[in-house]
């Protein structure tokens, strides 16, 4: 008679993961002091961090790597655009690895959607950051790929 190989349930390990994941980003997003407000009100200060203009700072950003290599804002722009993107691949992939509700497209792209506009949000209140829509368009696309990858790599 020969031996069944047992699964080994990975689940526990996915989910701790998802947990350091979810840690590090919360320090990433939320671990700074409130930025300079040189004596402006809050509600100023609030209309100065909110950019709701599509692909405005996409813009700004590829223009200054395309034609200012040399510029001081040069790397800042390219850490900008990348880490928008590849920081939210691993949220993309682990949501659906860890709850079934999340394999389908529509449920993943709307928890998407609402935790990104939370996120944004809650740092832009908190004065820890802007609310620029730029910023929601690269962390969908960030967890799209992880999404992608997941449906890709999934064992059905």
């Amino acid at each position: 008679m020969a031996k069944r190989k047992r699964k080994v349930n990975t689940q526990p390990f996915w989910r701790f993961l998802f947990v350091l994941y979810l840690a590090l980003m919360l320090w990433l997003l939320f671990g700074r002091s409130p930025g300079w407000t040189a004596g402006l009100t809050y509600r100023e200060i609030l209309k100065n961090n909110i950019s709701l203009k599509p692909f405005y700072t996409i813009d700004n950003y590829l223009n200054v790597i395309k034609n200012y290599p040399e510029s001081s804002y040069f790397t800042q722009c390219i850490i900008e655009l990348a880490g928008n993107i590849l920081l939210f691949i691993p949220a993309g992939w682990l949501l659906p690895r860890l709850f079934k509700a999340m394999r389908k497209f529509f449920p993943f792209l709307l928890t998407c959607v609402l935790s990104i506009v939370f996120v944004e949000s809650l740092q832009l209140f908190t004065l820890l950051g802007r609310f620029d829509v730029d910023d929601i368009i690269l962390n969908i696309s960030g967890m799209l790929i992880g999404y992608i990858i997941y449906a890709i790599t999934a064992k059905k």
